[in-house]
């Protein structure tokens, strides 16, 4: 029996996707048969959430973690609700994500049907309008076929993002001929955009005889990054990275000068300053909040010094004030400048070693002495950055929204990018979700085949979305959940005092992770000193399948970096500033 659930999976084979998020539902069911047939013949595999927008954070990891589509479904209603959240995540950061979800019968359409989410109930397809690039009801079956191919082009294009198909069950259930599965996926996917001669001409124009120069690498240049090295260190010139590139660049480079932007270092605004660069280079991503520190005009992100180059014209849409903006692949535009420039790759790359108190010499971390503090409560600085330099560098890491991106942007230390180009360090900062990595680091894990996987997440996240460790138990994932347990909503409540705000509403109870993890069946431990975490034996925990959880307790007082931020919130730095 052939059914259009059946042709889904079969698209979705042909795309190399393992899993499928989500959660079961009445008018889903016909998927979810497609998927226990699939699975009994070698085809993608059902993983089941424990909520709706855990599966959808789930296929992001997933697609993060493979560079493949990651895919999330969810039933009609209230299913498709909780999915919105998990899929304006993937919006705001770019990720290519299938989501489907069910509706009722057509015939039943304006029936008040239960769970009824047509344009004559709540109009799920309209939610979805404004947070996905590809956004359909599938009203005939004779559409499926084809609208599913257009929403993986859109999904996986230049532009990429989520998409969303809704297909109501009768649809779903009904028989097709064929499941060949054979039409044309390739119309947006994976195309580099051929930079034009004139646009390689101007860049050369601009920075052959500059001895000054900053280049921004942004995430989009994970393929680019032996010309980007070779290139500076022929003209020695300074290497930032975007938060969310952190990693790309070996951060013991010796012309590394730290993450510029959202929880950024010193070092690295002062390269982006008139003084250090004649000319600023953004590489391969967009101009936001997070990657400008809050557009900040004074680091000289302005029309006299920068030159902004991406594959994607999303990235430069709000970059139209810049010296240039160059629409194409970073890979091929820097290969062809190194060219110009004689510019050859080095035997071996410049790095540099630590101080004698083992902190960076090349990048300056704020608060450098509580990094070396080892005294009780555990001060955060102190945690990410022993642990980084503790745990092996293959293991992927996800930091969650809130205080546990802030330490982890500035003090967690990248010793290298992973075997395939990209970087192990990953933050749901576009939307900024909390307990996003909870489920994204499990979504990484189904796709890491074994490699070990790091989730940093807070108390007010675990007590948002904790239920999603019983997935990595479940599937067996190698997930290490670190919850930083403070008793409050760290970053709202140093955000209040440091904006004179009111102090209200960040009190969290005190509570035992550790146990409540045990009660789950998950192995667990309680650390409140650098004493707890030595007689822990983390290699050996990395080392074999299934998770684990440590309960952190670290030190309420200390502020995380979060100036920037402050900036923002408080008005001191506008968009209308960093435009004019």
């Amino acid at each position: 029996m052939n059914e259009n659930g059946d042709l889904i999976l079969r698209y979705l084979e042909r795309l190399g996707v393992e899993y499928i998020f989500g959660v079961p539902g009445g008018a889903i069911e016909p998927l979810y048969n497609a998927l226990a047939r699939s699975e009994r013949n070698g085809g993608p595999k059902a993983v089941i959430a424990r909520h709706e927008t855990g599966a959808a954070f789930m296929a992001e990891g997933y697609a993060r973690e493979t560079g493949k589509l990651g895919v999330c479904c969810a039933t009609s209603g209230p299913g498709a609700t909780n999915l919105l959240t998990g899929v304006a995540s993937a919006y705001a950061d770019s990720t290519p994500v299938l989501a489907i979800t069910g509706q009722p019968s057509l015939q039943t359409f304006g029936m008040g049907a239960l769970q009824e989410g047509s344009c004559t109930g709540i109009n799920t397809v309209k939610l979805f309008e404004d947070c996905t690039h590809f956004n359909t009801l599938v009203s005939h079956s004779a559409q499926l076929e084809h609208k599913l191919m257009m929403a993986i082009s859109h999904a996986m294009g230049n532009c990429p993002g989520p998409v969303h198909l809704s297909v109501p069950v009768d649809i779903m259930r009904m028989s097709v001929q064929s499941q060949a599965a054979s039409g044309n996926l390739w119309a947006f996917i994976d195309h580099e955009v051929v930079p034009t001669y004139e646009a390689e001409r101007l860049l050369y124009d601009e920075l052959a005889n500059k001895e000054r120069v900053t280049i921004l690498v942004g995430e989009g240049c994970f393929d680019s990054v032996d010309d980007i090295l070779s290139l500076a260190e022929a003209r020695q010139w300074s290497l930032v990275t975007t938060p969310r590139a952190k990693g790309l660049i070996p951060e013991n480079h010796r012309l590394y000068r730290g993450v510029f932007g959202f929880a950024g270092h010193r070092s690295a605004r002062e390269s982006m300053l008139e003084a250090n660069a004649q000319r600023i280079v953004v590489i391969g991503t967009a101009l936001d909040e997070v990657t400008t520190g809050g557009w900040d005009h004074s680091a000289g992100l302005d029309r006299k010094r920068l030159v902004h180059i991406s594959n994607n014209p999303d990235h430069l849409s709000r970059s139209t004030s810049a010296l240039r903006c160059i629409l194409g692949s970073p890979r091929l535009l820097l290969k062809r400048l190194n060219r110009r420039l004689k510019v050859e790759k080095p035997v071996k790359w410049d790095l540099c070693g630590h101080s004698t108190n083992g902190l960076p010499t090349n990048y300056l971390l704020d608060d450098s002495v509580n990094c070396v503090d080892r005294s009780s409560p555990i001060k955060p600085q102190a945690f990410f950055w022993h642990l980084s330099q503790s745990l092996t560098p293959q293991a992927r890491v996800y930091a969650d929204s809130g205080s546990s991106y802030l330490w982890a942007i500035h003090y967690w230390h990248v010793r290298k990018a992973l075997d395939n180009g990209r970087t192990p360090f990953q933050i749901g900062i576009g939307f900024s979700s909390m307990g996003w990595a909870i489920g994204a680091s499990v979504g990484a894990a189904a796709g890491a085949k074994g490699a070990p996987v790091i989730c940093i997440t807070g108390d007010g996240s675990a007590l948002m979305s904790g239920q999603e460790i019983t997935v990595a138990l479940q599937e067996n994932l190698n997930v290490l959940f670190i919850i930083l347990n403070d008793s409050c909503l760290g970053m709202v409540k140093h955000g209040q005092a440091l904006g004179g705000a009111e102090a209200i509403g960040t009190e969290l109870p005190r509570v035992n992770f550790a146990l409540m993890s045990e009660a789950m069946g998950v192995q667990a431990y309680s650390v409140n000193s650098f004493s707890d975490i030595d007689q822990i034996d983390l290699d050996h925990l990395l080392s074999q399948p299934g998770p684990c959880l440590l309960d952190v307790r670290v030190d309420a007082r200390e502020v995380p970096p979060m100036g920037n931020r402050m900036r923002v919130l408080t008005g001191a730095a506008t968009g209308e500033e960093y435009a004019s």
